[in-house]
């Protein structure tokens, strides 16, 4: 293998994992460090404080068989998308009073999207 095809190889190789191991992806998985303390994330692992997330995109919040929901989040008939996720994680007390979500919420717009882009990636 010449000098030209080994670069366009190692370039393709690295443009693949761009999309899992990207600076977004990391700025997500950092935001995600203070939410695994209350919620998992795979199928099939235990509920925490907060519900397993593993699915959550497109799901009708407070759904989750085998946790026990607020009154006010399970009325609310929030379906989880980005836009959903992003005023949630913005101010859960805000978008829903009365939640037991005990989080301040993340005012940075930037760290927000990388951690809905994050959950989106790594909850399907």
């Amino acid at each position: 293998m010449g000098w030209s095809s080994m670069s366009v190889t190692l370039l393709g190789l690295m443009l693949a994992g761009s999309a899992t191991a990207g600076p977004d992806n990391l700025a997500g998985s950092r935001a995600w460090l203070q939410c695994r303390a209350c919620h998992s994330l795979k199928a099939g692992e235990p509920n925490k404080v907060g519900p397993n997330l593993n699915g959550i995109m497109g799901a009708r919040a407070a759904t989750r068989p085998g946790f026990s929901y607020s009154g006010p989040l399970a009325a609310s008939a929030i379906v989880w998308t980005e836009a959903s996720l992003d005023a949630w994680i913005t101010n859960p007390a805000q978008k829903v009073p009365g939640t037991r979500m005990a989080y301040a919420g993340l005012a940075d717009p930037v760290k927000r999207r990388a951690l809905i882009a994050y959950l989106n990636a790594e909850t399907r």
